[in-house]
Parts: structure tokens; sequence; C-alpha cells
């Protein structure tokens, strides 16, 4: 698969896979492609944000509205990976009109419907010239692709991501016009990590952080991974707590991966063509396993087309409403006892054989597998008294849903809501009740867990 453009706009067939590009290329009328990318250029609106005074003034105002304050860091030209970007780059740096630029892309449902799988992905940008109150701003966002469905494009992203890539290639290089433009990382969730960064985010390495150093295990049907307490203080009490895994954790926090190793590592893959190549094969059965030496690297990600893209500090950012989100749908999922709660079945086997937790082991009763009552369930008594609290919220205009609809009608359970009800869920209203429902050992983790959101969403 590849895009038909520029020294391929004639071409009638993929020169790759050999597919037509039409839907029915016997069709003697008007042919219908089979995906048309839509690609709206970014050269001319980056000329245009400096046809005005007014966003004239904002495109140079991180170069005046730095963060005087040592520790604190209000805007992205406070925090490191700016700062080492204009130490390696002084010449990009020295002209303050240069444009630094954000990535964001993700798979929605434009119809609405959830029973059909049909996947659009929009890439939009952002400029982080301007100030905090106006870079994440409707008017700041900059739409410059559009991924038609109905299938997520998976790791063959870059081949839409092409044109987008040669114009901020030109844009690096100076070679169109005097204002130059990088792009300074990208924001996503976990799986469109995987596709942009080329890093896989399933088996047993999938942590990007500590690349092959991942601490993984296999439980039942799925990896776990269990080394989160490397990246505490030695001193903290966690590191000596045997609930985790059974161990005590003495090890140091991973290594950090830099630019030549990382570029090493990206030297041992191979070629990848699409998927629709022949090599490449059509079953699953015949699809090429990775080697060792490839460790959890898919393919070359086309973003190391940019000359500076290998020296970014900070890459792929992961959007952290995604993460909220997920966090709080399990966390209330498990309290409620409903069907998003961890407490599965498969759970409690995970615990028998990581030898924890043994008052939480399942017990087999007259022929039967009963789970013990956990002390961090709400009881039915609790779940209508949180359920009729939440009902009863009332929050100021456009602060977000009316969360009286979100209830069931039996007021034991809540359904339905979206990401920024879960982020006011998770920093406003869980952490008001939790105290009084469940003890501290419990309640405490809860509301500290909460504060941490409401620190990283500040």
């Amino acid at each position: 698969m590849t895009a038909v453009w520029k020294e391929n706009e004639d071409m009638q067939s993929c020169p790759i896979c050999h597919e037509s590009i039409w839907k029915d290329k016997d069709t003697k009328g008007l042919k219908v492609a089979n995906k048309v990318l839509r690609y709206f250029p970014l050269t001319f609106r980056l000329k245009r944000l400096y046809n005005c005074r007014h966003t004239t003034k904002s495109m140079t105002w991180h170069a005046t509205g730095k963060c005087t304050k040592d520790g604190r860091m209000r805007h992205p030209v406070d925090g490191t990976s700016w700062k080492d970007f204009d130490q390696r780059y002084p010449d990009f740096a020295r002209e303050t009109r240069n444009v630094r630029l954000g990535l964001a892309a993700d798979g929605f449902n434009p119809y609405g419907n959830m029973s059909l799988t049909y996947s659009m992905w929009p890439v939009i940008l952002t400029t982080y010239n301007m100030p905090p109150w106006l870079c994440m701003k409707e008017s700041s966002l900059m739409l410059t692709l559009l991924i038609p469905g109905p299938k997520s494009p998976g790791k063959d992203i870059d081949v839409y991501l092409r044109p987008l890539v040669d114009e901020l290639k030109n844009a690096a290089t100076n070679s169109v016009f005097q204002m130059c433009a990088m792009l300074l990382w990208t924001i996503n969730d976990f799986p469109a990590r995987h596709y942009l960064s080329g890093w896989s985010g399933q088996g047993y390495l999938a942590c990007p952080t500590c690349n092959a150093d991942t601490p993984s295990t296999r439980v039942l049907g799925k990896t776990a991974y269990v080394g989160h307490r490397k990246f505490l203080p030695h001193n903290h009490k966690w590191r000596k707590d045997k609930k985790f895994n059974g161990n005590v954790e003495t090890r140091s926090c991973p290594r950090k991966f830099d630019e030549a190793n990382i570029l090493e590592q990206l030297n041992n893959l191979p070629l990848r063509m699409p998927e629709k190549h022949p090599s490449y094969g059509g079953s699953k059965a015949s699809k090429r396993k990775r080697e060792p030496n490839e460790l959890n690297w898919s393919k070359r990600s086309i973003f190391f087309e940019l000359e500076y893209w290998s020296s970014l500090q900070l890459k792929h950012n992961l959007d952290v409403m995604h993460i909220e989100k997920n966090v709080c749908e399990s966390l209330l999922g498990t309290l409620l006892m409903n069907d998003k709660s961890k407490d599965t079945t498969n759970a409690r086997k995970d615990l028998e054989k990581l030898m924890i937790r043994d008052d939480l082991w399942l017990k087999e009763e007259n022929g039967k597998l009963l789970k013990p009552h956990p002390k961090f369930y709400f009881t039915r008594e609790l779940r209508r008294l949180f359920c009729k609290f939440i009902k009863g919220v009332k929050l100021p205009d456009e602060f977000g849903s009316n969360f009286k609809r979100k209830v069931s009608d039996t007021e034991d359970n809540i359904s339905g809501m979206k990401s920024h009800d879960y982020h006011i869920m998770m920093q406003r209203l869980m952490s008001l009740r939790v105290r009084g429902y469940l003890g501290p050992t419990i309640s405490t983790p809860i509301i500290e867990l909460s504060s941490f959101f409401k620190q990283i969403c500040a």
C-alpha cells in the first residue's frame, strides 16, 4: 500500500501490492477510489499566523513568557525537552519566529453508533509558540490529515503520514521559506503510540521506557508487568511490601536508553513492507516472526526521517485523559462490582498463582467456586448511598454532564459516562465519599490517587 501522489499520481495500481486504486477498475464511467486521504497543507496556514500583528505577538510569546520560578512548569518552553533542543540546534532557537508543533492522533467513530466498527483518524497539530491560554484553544488547532476508515491504519499509518512528514522536512531544512518549523512531540493514547512510534504495546517488552529491560511475567491468558516499584525511591515503604508480587523490590530504576541505543536497535530492523505486500503474507500463520534482536520494534517510524527526531528527549506523550478515564472506569467498576470490575475470577486465580493475598483466593464449597468478599467492595447499601449521592450532584453550567442520567433506575450502578465525566468523578466526586464508606487502608490510596491526577492535570 502506498499513497498515490507526487511521482505516483498517474499510477492506476499500487507499486507495492499491485492492487488497483479503484474499487471497480472495469467501470467505464466515473471511477471511485478505494480510499481518499484528505490532506490540508500546513505551510500556508503557518505563514498566515504572521500576517496579523496580534497573532505575530502571540507566536513569539515563548521567548518572553517563560516561567521565572525554578521547578515550575506552565508551558512546554519550561521543560527540559524544549531546552535540550535549543542547545542542540542553536540556529533554530535563535530565530524566535520559528514554529514548534505538537501532533495528536487517535481514532473515533464518526457515526455515533457504537455497534458499527468504523475508525476514522484525524491528525491535528497545535502550535506551542503561543501562550498556554491560546495554544490549546480550538482556533489554534490545525487539522492536517483525515485518515478514512473503516479500519484503523495500524502499523501502516506511516503511509498516510507521508505528505505531512515531507512538508515538515521542507520546513525544517529551510528549503521553501525562511520561517522554519519542527515537530516537538506527539500526543496520543497507548495503542496510537504503538502505531506512531513503532514500538509495540503488546508482549513481554511492551513498556517503551524500560525497553529491553521490561519486567514482565505470564499469568492466566495475559502478560503482567510487575516491576513498577523500581521507579520508587530506595527508602520507600512499598519496596519492602510483599503484597504486590510476593517479593521485596531491591532493583534500581531502569537504565535510560539514549539516542545511540535507540538508533542501534533500529538499525537491526529489516525493511518493513505494508501488510498487503506479498512478502508480508495474507494470513496470520504466514506473517514474519520478530527476531530476538528486534526487541519489540515493529517498524522504523517515519518520524525518524526528520533529522532532529532521534535527538528529542521526549518524542511521544500519553494523553492523560485516556489514562485517567481507564483508571477511574476500572476503579469505579471494582467498587460497584459491575461489568467493568477488575476483580474477576481469573484475577483471583492469578493471586493464587503468584502466592499472594491468600485471603482473596477462590474457595470451593459443594463443587462451586466462591469469591471471598474483599474490603474494597461497596456493600449493597453503600452502593445505593454512593449512587444516590452522585445522582444528587449539581454542577455549574457546562462544567460536566448531568450525572443524574448516569445512575441506573435501581440506584446501584453508574454507566454511560464519557471521558470528561470520569475526569470529574476521579478528581472531584469519588474522594468525597470513599473516606466515609471504606477503611483508611482502602480510602487513603484512592484519595492520594485522586490528588495525583489533580496535580498532573493542573
